[in-house]
C-alpha cells in the first residue's frame, strides 16, 4: 500500500491526446506518402491526341439531334392542344409555343406527300374526338401525360426526316403560337406552366377577364391564346353538349369560343340537339326527341323549342339535368350529317331515314326511328332485338321495348329496316331505321329506365 502510495503521478505533458494528431477519430498509425512521389493516372501525355478528342467532342455536338420537349396545356384537363419547344433545329431558330392536334395530323400529310409511301413514319399517335368524349374525367390527366410522350417520340422522328424547306414553312406558319420573347419578360412569364395552373382557377368570366385583359396591356396582347385556351374550357365545362355540337369538325365553325360564350348568355345561340325523357311524360319515357335549344341565363336552364308537326310548349331543362342533352349519335353522324341544314338544305337531319343494321344482333340494345306524323321529325326509341331475319340489303328486326308490360300493344314490333325507306307501323305511326347502341350508349339510356312499366 505505502508503496502504491508513493508513486508519482505521470506528468500532465505527457499524457496521450491521439486525438490531436488524428481529429477525425482515426488512431491507428498511417503510412506518409512524400510530396514528390510520381504518380500515374494510366494516359500518356499528348497534344496531339488531346487535341483530336476535342474535335471529335465538337463535331458530336454539332450534329446533336433536335430537342424536342411536349407538355399539356392544361395538366389536368385533356385539350386538343399541346405546348411544344424545339430546340437545335439547323438554320432554323429554336421555337416554342401551342400545337393543336390538327396541326400535327397536317405535317404527317404534308411528310407522306413529299415522300410518298416510302415514309417511315406512322401517324401521329393522338386520340379521336369520340374517343375523347368516353375517357373519364378522373383519367384526363394520365391520358394527357401519356399523349405527350407519344407526341414527343414521334415529333423527333418527324423532325429528324423532315426537309429543311417543310421545317421552315412549318414553323414560320405557326410562329405566332410562339409566346416566348426576349424583348417582353413578361412573354416568358406567361409561358410558364404556372400560368395554366393560375388560369384554371379562374371559372368566372369576370375573372379572367380581369386577369387576361385589365391588368396591363402588354398581357392583354400576348396572352390571347391562353386566354381563348382557357374560354373554351369554361365554355365546355358549362355547356358540354353545345361544345360538342359546335365542336362537330364536319360543320366547320370557326370557334371564338369567348365570343360564343357571350352569345350563349345573351340566349342567342341555337343548336339542333335531342332531348331524353321529353317534358318528363310517361308517353317519351325511353326515348331521345329532336329540340332547337338555347341556354336561358336568367333561369340557369335550358329552353327546349321541340321540332314537331303540332306545336308544342317549350320546356325549360335546369341545368342540373344537363344529362338529358345529347348531339346527334355518332354511330349516325356520317349517314345523317348533321352539318347539313338550312338554309343549306330543306331540313335538318333527324328528317332523314338511317340506311342498314349494322352490328344488330340478337340481344343488342338499339335506337329505333319512330314518329307518330308524317310531317314530324324521327325520334329515337329503345328497344332489344328479339329476332333478326336478314334479307340482303333489308333485314326484319322484332323489337320488345322492356319498359312496357308484356301484354300492351307497345311491348312488342317488327319494322323492315336497311333499305331506307319510310314505313308504317303496325302499332302506328310510321318508323325509319334502326342502329345498334354502344356500351357507353346504353349505361346512358339505362339512367332513364322506369322503375315500374309503364301502364296506358
Amino acid at each position: 500500500m505505502g508503496g502504491m502510495a508513493s508513486k508519482a503521478a505521470p506528468d500532465h505533458d505527457e499524457i496521450a491526446r491521439p486525438w490531436l494528431d488524428h481529429p477525425d477519430g482515426k488512431w491507428s498509425p498511417r503510412p506518409q506518402i512524400p510530396f514528390d512521389c510520381p504518380v500515374s493516372y494510366g494516359i500518356e501525355e499528348s497534344p496531339v491526341d488531346f487535341e483530336l478528342d476535342v474535335r471529335e467532342l465538337g463535331d458530336a455536338n454539332a450534329a446533336s439531334h433536335p430537342e424536342v420537349q411536349v407538355s399539356p396545356v392544361q395538366p389536368i384537363r385533356l385539350s386538343f392542344d399541346l405546348m411544344v419547344s424545339v430546340q437545335n433545329l439547323q438554320h432554323i431558330p429554336d421555337w416554342s409555343g401551342v400545337l393543336t392536334w390538327k396541326w400535327l395530323h397536317e405535317l404527317y400529310a404534308e411528310l407522306s406527300e413529299v415522300f410518298g409511301p416510302s415514309i417511315d413514319l406512322k401517324a401521329p399517335p393522338l386520340l379521336t374526338p369520340q374517343e375523347v368524349l368516353h375517357i373519364p374525367e378522373a383519367l384526363w390527366s394520365y391520358h394527357a401525360k401519356s399523349i405527350c410522350a407519344a407526341v414527343q417520340v414521334w415529333l423527333q422522328q418527324a423532325l429528324q426526316q423532315c426537309p429543311q424547306h417543310v421545317l421552315e414553312a412549318f414553323f414560320s406558319n405557326h410562329a405566332i403560337s410562339s409566346w416566348s420573347s426576349t424583348k417582353f419578360p413578361h412573354c416568358d412569364v406567361l409561358c410558364l406552366p404556372l400560368v395554366s395552373h393560375i388560369s384554371e382557377y379562374l371559372g368566372d368570366p369576370l375573372d379572367l377577364t380581369n386577369f387576361f385583359r385589365l391588368s396591363t396591356k402588354s398581357i392583354a396582347e400576348t396572352s390571347s391564346q391562353i386566354c381563348a385556351m382557357q374560354w373554351k374550357c369554361m365554355f365546355q365545362e358549362k355547356w358540354p353538349v353545345f361544345y360538342e355540337a359546335l365542336s362537330y369538325e364536319p360543320r366547320k365553325l370557326e370557334t371564338n369560343w369567348e365570343a360564343l360564350y357571350r352569345q350563349m348568355c345573351l340566349g342567342k345561340r341555337e343548336e339542333v340537339l335531342e332531348v331524353f325523357d321529353r317534358e318528363k311524360k310517361i308517353g317519351f319515357s325511353m326515348s331521345c326527341m329532336v329540340a332547337k335549344v338555347v341556354w336561358e341565363h336568367s333561369s340557369n336552364s335550358y329552353v327546349a323549342n321541340y321540332v314537331s308537326a303540332s306545336h308544342v310548349q317549350p320546356e325549360r331543362i335546369p341545368a342540373d339535368q344537363k344529362h338529358r342533352l345529347r348531339f346527334c349519335p355518332p354511330g349516325a353522324q356520317e349517314q345523317l350529317q348533321p352539318e347539313i341544314a338550312p338554309p343549306g338544305a330543306a331540313e335538318i337531319y333527324p328528317y332523314r331515314v338511317l340506311k342498314g343494321y349494322d352490328g344488330v344482333a340478337l340481344g343488342q340494345g338499339v335506337e329505333l326511328q319512330w314518329k307518330m306524323q308524317m310531317g314530324s321529325p324521327f325520334g329515337w326509341w329503345y328497344g332489344k332485338v328479339e329476332r333478326l331475319e336478314r334479307n340482303g340489303a333489308t333485314a326484319a328486326v322484332t323489337l320488345i321495348f322492356p319498359h312496357f308490360p308484356t301484354n300492351s300493344r307497345w311491348y312488342r314490333l317488327r319494322v323492315v329496316v336497311g333499305d331506307g325507306v319510310v314505313r308504317r307501323c303496325a302499332i302506328g305511326g310510321y318508323h325509319g331505321g334502326v342502329r345498334a347502341v354502344t356500351a357507353e350508349e346504353e349505361k346512358v339510356w339505362n339512367q332513364f329506365t322506369p322503375k315500374q312499366p309503364i301502364m296506358f
